[in-house]
Formats: C-alpha cells, structure tokens, sequence
C-alpha cells in the first residue's frame, strides 16, 4: 500500500505556530531592567536584537521572557553579538534594499 506524501505545511493552519514568535517586537532588557533594544527576528537558536542602527544575534538560551519583555539572563559574548548581527542585517534585509539607493 502506497504511502500519500505530505507536502509542506500549510502557514495559514491555526494550529501551525512557532513558539519562537513570542519573542518577536518584545523590547530587550539587562538584569537591572534597562532597556537595550528590540527584538526584531528570531533566527535558528539566535535572537536578533535592534539597538538604534545596530544590529545583534543573541543566543536565546541567554534570554527570557518576563511579563511582556524580554530580559537577558545569561552571558552575552556583545562584541561577538554585533559582529554577527551585522551579518545578519546584510544577508537578510540588505537585499530587501538593494535597488532603492
């Protein structure tokens, strides 16, 4: 008996949700509760944080959601962080840009 292959899933299915995505537009905060940006992408195990103009890949095992927030409670490697943000921001959004300048 021939098996039906299942094709991609459907994204507009209700029961089709990412727990990732209630990490999306949360505003990111340090341990003493200042504010150091905005969440603005999840990507893989990484956390995209916007600060300003910058950019940063947080690990999410160095994160937490706490009320409607995010907070960090794990070390955070920063310059690292930025480094990869950037690369980020060009691969991902650059090209969504290109032509317009």
């Amino acid at each position: 008996m021939a098996r039906k292959k299942k094709g991609p899933p459907n994204p507009k299915d209700p029961g089709m949700t990412d727990p990732r995505d209630e990490y999306l537009s949360r505003f990111i905060k340090d341990t003493k509760g200042k504010d150091l940006g905005e969440s603005v992408g999840v990507d893989g195990d990484m956390l995209i944080m916007k600060e300003r103009m910058d950019f940063y890949r947080i690990p999410l095992k160095s994160v937490a959601l706490v009320d409607n927030h995010i907070r960090i409670n794990g070390r955070v490697n920063w310059k690292k962080a930025k480094k990869d943000g950037e690369k980020w921001r060009t691969s991902e959004l650059d090209p969504l840009y290109g032509g317009d300048e």
